[in-house]
């Protein structure tokens, strides 16, 4: 998370992680945290270090050991001597020295090359780092903490990752739970984002029917994608209370807009998004050959409509686009080109009279 780096949470579950993190901290005790992408994984690293005493005497240095090529990470870990491979015009003391006195978080550990994890295996157990290129042990103070997303016994049983590596690092597991086991922390993990993004201090608010869609959505990328989805809020509509039904699905994931009983169509808006099926969403209550009620929403009569459309003649659906488009048409064109002031007339949302001109290819006039 981008935000400032910090554990937070009301919920008994964070409750109980905060309880355990305090008991043991202060032990230099490998620790192996186990969650989901995007639980917050590196923040419970963190939040170890903070509460170890190690803050003062050391740096906490994270290394992402799937981002790093295989052919660098042990020079990263463990450090180099100048000319020790090509391109190596200095030497590197590496992650390991570099949190000497503090704490390391070998970060996506199931992901090591199987050669170097027997070089960690022994500079965890002796406390030693051999840089690439030199025969001379260098001796490190380290609380190594690693997190996994992966099954590390599965691993184990394919042969992909050591046994007794594992043994090693997960001296004390550790497991984050993910979002939807903590629906109750999503309102106010939203406001702690949305202070965090707020453009000029105008923070962003739900109204309740969105507060519960939230809660009801399963977070499929957790806190990492509840704070993106902040952050898209917060620019798009900053200082705005929000009604996320009102809003185009562009802009919200899939399976939340499901949720929302809306179907998305295939074809897709300028913008190349899913367009909701506004058809069937607003049309929905009315009868193919009910034209008054159809009048009634769209503010006009059947007598009024174009001479060319002919409200009975065929299928309600199959003529609504073009109605709709000439409708939209005109409420700009008498608008100026005004699009709020067109949604006025149109008596709609100006987001929803946006989303149907980008689904109808509408531009201003």
């Amino acid at each position: 998370m981008t935000a400032e780096q910090r554990l937070i949470g009301s919920s008994a579950v964070t409750r109980e992680l905060l309880a355990h993190l305090e008991k043991i901290s202060p032990t230099d005790a490998p620790v192996l945290v186990r969650g989901a992408t995007g639980v917050g994984k590196e923040l419970v690293a963190r939040e170890i270090h903070r509460l170890s005493g190690r803050e003062g005497k050391g740096q906490f240095i994270a290394i992402n050991c799937s981002a790093i090529p295989t052919e660098l990470l042990e020079s990263e870990l463990f450090g180099h001597e100048k000319g020790a491979f090509s391109g190596a015009v200095s030497s590197y003391q590496g992650r390991m020295r570099l949190a000497d006195g503090g704490s390391l978080l070998l970060d996506e550990i199931g992901d090591m090359p199987a050669d170097l994890q027997a070089k960690l295996l022994r500079a965890v157990q002796e406390g030693v780092v051999t840089p690439v290129g030199s025969g001379k042990e260098i001796a490190v103070d380290v609380r190594i903490i690693s997190a996994t997303h992966k099954p590390l016994e599965e691993l184990i049983d394919q042969g992909h990752f050591r046994e007794d590596l594992f043994f090693r690092l997960n001296v004390i597991p550790i497991t984050v739970a993910p979002l939807r086991e903590r629906p109750e922390e999503i309102v106010e993990l939203f406001d702690y984002f949305s202070d965090a993004y707020a453009l000029r201090g105008e923070t962003i608010k739900l109204n309740a029917r969105s507060i519960s869609l939230l809660q009801a959505y399963r977070w499929p990328g957790n806190v990492r994608e509840l704070e993106n989805f902040c952050r898209r809020m917060s620019a798009l509509y900053p200082g705005e209370t929000i009604n996320l039904y009102e809003l185009p699905t562009d802009f919200l994931p899939p399976q939340m807009v499901k949720l929302m009983g809306i179907e998305v169509v295939e074809s897709r808006g300028p913008a190349g998004g899913a367009s909701r099926d506004v058809q069937s969403e607003i049309f929905a209550d009315f009868a193919e050959d009910d034209a008054d009620g159809l009048g009634r929403v769209l503010g006009i009569t059947a007598a009024e409509a174009p001479a060319e459309i002919k409200l009975t003649e065929a299928s309600l659906k199959e003529r609504l686009s073009d109605f709709e488009r000439q409708l939209i048409e005109k409420a700009l064109a008498d608008a100026n080109g005004n699009i709020s002031e067109a949604a006025r007339l149109l008596g709609v949302k100006r987001t929803t009279l946006i989303e149907k001109m980008g689904r109808l290819r509408i531009t201003k006039t």
